[in-house]
């Protein structure tokens, strides 16, 4: 399949894109093994574009659907050589969750989803946002994004808004968040937005604020101890930006939402208490 074959399906009517795509199953077979290709323009302008076309016009059967799940939510998609950095395995790992995004959220109204499957999903972008070592957002012009960190972030928030999820595993999406604030790197591209995105959504699922004010408490503690015990160095002070980014984002976002008085509060403390180095 080549871009040309892509441009002509964009081309056709719906209900003419839906006959193409039954009559040639092969097409989805090249967009499932393209997820992670790292040429940006046939990654992202054809291959996802398309997926998303599809998948909005309602033309992807639900043997499809699951093929798709299958793949990008075991150790071929979003856990793929996980650990490595600078390498192309990055582009898998981030459109595996950018396309399981699409799909979590579709399946709000299609169901399809079993929930072993849907288990298995957040297991693994729990495990993709706290192990995932290739920071990286925007790469180059040849390779467009990786952004990783960001794409499965949206994930998260689309199983979170599902049905299907379990409130046992926020604990363990709080501490995936917390994991990143240390991994020596200070993100660039709004991805404090993008936690703070997962906390609101928490949120809204009506668990008890208290959890998060611990969470937070818990934050600035390993701040303090580990500038007791290791000094100001490289890592603390990212630690520290990363910290105060998601935490001013989470103040501004609860205060226009006019929500969680006691939370915002807790975390206004903290920003002035830290916004300067004692």
């Amino acid at each position: 399949m080549y871009a040309e074959e892509y441009y002509q399906i964009f081309e056709l009517s719906m209900e003419a894109r839906k006959q193409y795509i039954e009559k040639h199953p092969l097409v989805m077979k090249h967009v499932l093994q393209n997820v992670g290709h790292d040429q940006a323009n046939l990654r992202d302008q054809l291959n996802y574009r398309l997926f998303i076309q599809l998948l909005s016009e309602n033309v992807l059967s639900k043997t499809t659907i699951h093929d798709f799940v299958d793949e990008l939510s075991s150790i071929k998609g979003l856990v793929f050589n996980i650990g490595e950095k600078q390498t192309n395995s990055v582009f898998l790992r981030s459109y595996a969750a950018l396309f399981l995004a699409a799909i979590v959220n579709a399946d709000r109204q299609l169901q399809y989803l079993t929930d072993e499957q849907f288990e298995l999903i957040t297991h693994n972008a729990i495990s993709l946002l706290a192990k995932e070592q290739d920071l990286r957002s925007f790469v180059s012009a040849e390779h467009g994004w990786a952004h990783s960190i960001a794409n499965c972030s949206e994930l998260l928030c689309a199983i979170i808004q599902h049905p299907k999820f379990q409130i046992r595993h926020t604990a363990q999406i709080l501490q995936a968040i917390r994991t990143n604030i240390w991994k020596g790197y200070v993100f660039q591209d709004d991805e404090e937005e993008r936690f703070c995105n997962i906390i609101e959504a928490l949120l809204s699922k009506g668990i008890d604020e208290e959890l998060f004010i611990e969470w937070i408490e818990q934050l600035f503690d390993r701040l303090q101890m580990v500038a007791y015990e290791q000094g100001y160095d490289a890592i603390w002070f990212k630690a520290r930006t990363n910290q105060l980014n998601i935490a001013k984002t989470l103040y501004f976002y609860l205060k226009f939402a006019n929500r969680n008085d006691k939370l915002r509060g807790i975390v206004s403390i903290f920003i002035q208490r830290w916004i300067k180095l004692n």
